[in-house]
């Protein structure tokens, strides 16, 4: 496995990297930025004590069996972003362990699934330590006869008091052959501990098509508004540099939506 130190603000083109790549962070990594994730990537993140790493991925093609890990020292944090516009079957496996007090992470996804794409994420965060923060949110569209899945595990180990875990899944639903399931579980072996989860799955609101139709715009206008809400604010964790590239990307994906 090639291991790369990571100390300054960095952008890595995956697709010329071995599949198995570890990175250390070390000192103030502001931002880290990969793209092209190949389709077998295993990446592991190991964060040392006091750093704070905006890490964030850009997908656009398939990831067949991806694997994500991260290890957080003492005082460590991770914000996260995961822009996923892959194509095709696809599953991606996270895993976030927060070792030591005062280590920090937040996910944020956002994924579309179209056509016949068949899309399943999973992403745990483990507190292993007392005094640590988790959060996961992620956002899907799904339409034409896509299947997404969305997962999330929150485990609380015996001992890791005063920590607090927070998930929130939704899923916009297009089209009648779409397939959609979120499936939030707490696993919580302590009772000093704040943990909640939250999972909405459903098609778009009768009430918002009615209220943005009457407004002016068509229903197929309606409906690729309300999905850029649901997705776009995914751009929030990119540099301007890449955030034109996906916005063109998502409005191309989202051109086909049938009203």
């Amino acid at each position: 496995m090639k291991t790369i130190e990571i100390r300054e603000n960095t952008r890595i083109d995956l697709s010329t990297l071995e599949s198995e790549v570890s990175f250390s962070i070390f000192g103030k990594v502001p931002y880290l930025y990969l793209f092209n994730i190949k389709e077998d990537n295993r990446l592991t993140f190991d964060v040392a004590d006091g750093v704070e790493l905006h890490l964030s991925f850009f997908s656009q093609k398939t990831i067949k069996n991806g694997k994500i890990t991260a290890n957080l020292g003492k005082n460590s944090q991770i914000i996260s972003y995961f822009a996923d516009f892959s194509e095709e079957n696809n599953r991606l496996d996270v895993a976030i362990n927060l070792n030591d007090e005062g280590a920090t992470c937040e996910w944020h996804l956002a994924s579309l699934s179209s056509n016949k794409d068949n899309k399943d994420i999973s992403v745990s965060i483990y507190h292993n330590h007392p005094r640590t923060f988790g959060r996961i949110d992620n956002y899907g569209v799904c339409k034409d006869e896509g299947h997404l899945v969305f997962a999330g595990t929150s485990h609380i180990l015996k001992g890791c008091h005063q920590s607090k875990s927070h998930q929130n899944a939704k899923i916009v639903v297009f089209d009648d052959a779409c397939v959609a399931k979120a499936k939030p579980v707490l696993k919580i072996d302590e009772n000093d501990i704040e943990a909640s989860h939250a999972a909405t799955v459903g098609k778009v609101s009768d009430e918002h098509i009615f209220y943005l139709t009457s407004r002016g715009l068509n229903i197929e206008e309606a409906k690729m508004l309300i999905t850029l809400g649901y997705l776009k604010p995914i751009l929030k964790g990119f540099d301007d540099t890449v955030r034109g590239d996906i916005d063109a990307l998502i409005e191309r994906r989202l051109s086909h939506v049938q009203a």
